[in-house]
């Protein structure tokens, strides 16, 4: 299990290339994509800047993924989130998970993918053209 926050971008396709070899013996490799949307409120993204505090971030990481693994087996587990200035179109977030079977692979990214949403302390900004906010609610 690995949890990463970094603001460097990151290779998807190396990643799961890696980490499906490390994982020989799962039935199933799950990933999710994250990406910055090219418009938000049917306004055009300049760019969006994600503010952490990574101690906080990693604490409320590993407490959800405790609580998940209470209810859902799986046998690996790979999230990098990235923080800074992204630009539409750049990687925000990439889970990867390997179980025996899909199902649980499946539910354990849904569950973590609303965590990141709700749970977790992120503060976003949205640039647009002439106007920069706060975004307040996490869909």
């Amino acid at each position: 299990m690995k949890v990463l926050f970094q603001s460097k971008n990151f290779k998807v396709g190396k990643i799961l290339e890696d980490f499906s070899s490390k994982n020989i013996q799962s039935g199933s490799i799950i990933s999710f994509l994250g990406k910055v949307r090219e418009f938000s409120n049917q306004k055009k993204l300049r760019s969006m800047d994600i503010e952490l505090y990574e101690k906080m971030a990693k604490h409320q990481t590993h407490q959800a993924i405790n609580s998940l693994f209470e209810k859902i087996q799986i046998e690996d587990l790979l999230i990098i989130h990235r923080y800074g200035n992204l630009k539409p179109g750049e990687n925000i977030i990439f889970i990867l998970v390997a179980s025996k079977h899909r199902t649980e692979g499946f539910k354990f990214i849904q569950e973590m993918v609303i965590f990141f949403k709700k749970k977790i302390t992120f503060w976003k900004k949205e640039n647009f053209s002439n106007i920069s906010q706060w975004v307040k609610e996490q869909k």
